[in-house]
């Protein structure tokens, strides 16, 4: 065997520089490989919280050229009948062809108004009080106070 101590020729720098070239390979290789995890944004956790912000924003705004909100007629036509079975009725036949055309089925909602009518719920397809996970969306609109429920 020959002695490393006393080497003229290298050896233990030629072994110095491989471990230190293996060693960069492998910190290249550990940060490859964390650039590629997957890490979810914040926009795609809040979807479903802009989906519902969006939706009472549509319903709010006017559209289709029309001079009144849904919110507005909604408001127009409970107050105007002085809340009454009958334009609760017509409410909820409105709100439900709204929600059928912008709503997939994927979607279930429950609309809520909760100043005149303490939470009665105006329309809905499902129980939101029973799934795990709820966004809402809140707007008034004179003395109506609507909640949007999206689940």
């Amino acid at each position: 065997m020959f002695n490393l101590i006393k080497d003229n020729r290298g050896f233990i720098s030629l072994i110095d520089a491989l471990l230190s070239i293996f060693i960069l390979i492998m910190v290249l290789i550990a940060f490859n490989m964390m650039i590629d995890i997957d890490i979810p944004s914040l926009s795609e956790e809040n979807h479903d919280f802009k989906s519902s912000q969006d939706i009472m924003e549509i319903m709010s705004s006017k559209v289709d050229g029309r001079d009144h909100s849904l919110i507005e007629r909604i408001s127009f036509i409970l107050s105007k009948n002085n809340d009454s079975a009958s334009s609760k009725r017509e409410v909820k036949s409105l709100l439900d062809d709204f929600f059928s055309s912008y709503l997939d089925a994927d979607y279930h909602y429950a609309f809520v108004e909760t100043n005149h009518f303490k939470g009665e719920v105006l329309s809905s397809n499902g129980d939101y009080e029973s799934s795990d996970r709820v966004n809402v969306a809140i707007r008034n609109y004179g003395n109506y106070s609507y909640k949007l429920y999206l689940f």
